[in-house]
């Protein structure tokens, strides 16, 4: 090789090293400039999200699970507030204490009839009172603290929905929520006295939002609230199932909707992965229970009150699984009795056998 083709291959090569080589302050600036727009993003669709919902205030420490087993189960109040012509203030309709039992891949859901009687925390010494009754400003919280002293049970964390949410809820689903209707439901008119026949015999009705929440808030029923939340549980076994069926995307879309109506005191990430866990978890582990409860009239109005060994029992097998047990509900004394309806029995079903019952 020439001198002169030396030296040009030895010039290239220079100038392909001095190519290479980088300027550091350069490379920091671009590196922070990066973190910096992934930060701003990051922030941009956290408060984004964040702001579809309503966020509440968090739950007192001594109120929660301890934290040495707090990876192992959690605690979820949910509450369904209504708000109808005939009140003054909105109030607990539906009240559901759900434990997700991480450990153990299980679900449990104590459903609690909304004239539970428990005394002085509510006016009406009805549990669904409790909500409007309280001295604090987040009203959810004078149900948190009722179901920890009167009950022993701890809470993680809340969600409150507004009933009038599910009309617009199932309306957004494609073709309304296809739902197993357990019992015969007739509507019944205060105002006038008269009745319609909804639905006469059980099955599987394709059911619009109006229809829904008719259905979630009939109360005419020949046993009162055991056929109620036979009903409701009815329709969280049918909702779970459309969920299941249409996967996690479709759920996502109706977010922007559903999220306005709802008060949590979890961050959306935490409600991402709790939901995700929940929904790999399968629908024979997943159990719905009414305890039995004794049916009165007391100073006039009608209650249930708890059956205080059967309750002990069913809260400490299912909603304390690595707690102390509970050893007493504290529950004040009723006023003067003038009707007896007696027992009912307690129901324990999951929503695999609601779905298998079904057909």
């Amino acid at each position: 090789m020439s001198d002169k083709k030396t030296y040009r291959a030895e010039e290239a090569a220079r100038k392909r090293k001095k190519k290479k080589k980088t300027d550091p302050k350069k490379t920091l600036v671009a590196c922070l400039l990066t973190i910096a727009i992934i930060g701003v993003m990051i922030f941009t669709v956290d408060k984004a999200i964040g702001n579809m919902y309503n966020v509440g205030e968090n739950i007192p420490e001594d109120l929660q699970t301890d934290t040495s087993i707090d990876q192992d189960v959690v605690n979820i109040l949910v509450c369904g507030i209504d708000w109808d012509d005939s009140r003054t203030a909105k109030m607990t309709d539906v009240i559901v204490y759900a434990t997700l039992d991480v450990k153990a891949g299980k679900v449990s859901l104590l459903q609690i009839p909304r004239d539970t009687y428990i005394g002085e925390p509510a006016n009406s010494g009805k549990i669904n009172g409790v909500y409007k009754d309280g001295d604090e400003k987040n009203q959810i919280m004078n149900v948190v603290k009722t179901l920890n002293e009167r009950f022993g049970l701890t809470v993680d964390h809340y969600v409150t929905v507004d009933m009038e949410s599910f009309t617009i809820l199932i309306d957004h689903l494609k073709e309304g929520l296809n739902m197993y209707v357990p019992c015969p439901i007739v509507l019944l008119d205060k105002a006038t006295g008269n009745t319609q026949t909804l639905y006469s015999e059980p099955g599987w009705y394709r059911v619009d939002g109006a229809t829904a929440e008719a259905i979630l808030r009939n109360r005419n029923y020949p046993d009162g609230d055991v056929s109620r939340l036979q009903v409701q549980s009815a329709f969280y076994a049918s909702l779970m199932k459309h969920f299941k069926e249409v996967g996690v995307v479709v759920c996502a879309q109706l977010v922007p909707t559903f999220a306005k109506f709802v008060t949590t005191d979890m961050h959306w990430t935490r409600m991402v992965a709790l939901v995700t866990e929940v929904l790999n978890i399968d629908f024979n582990d997943m159990q719905i229970i009414k305890p039995s409860v004794h049916g009165y009239v007391a100073d006039g109005q009608a209650i249930v009150a708890v059956e205080e060994e059967e309750w002990l029992r069913i809260l400490n097998e299912n909603f304390r699984p690595y707690q102390e047990p509970v050893t007493d509900i504290v529950i004040d004394e009723m006023g003067e009795i003038t009707e007896d309806y007696g027992v009912t029995q307690t129901t324990v079903q999951t929503i695999g056998g609601i779905l298998a019952g079904a057909g």
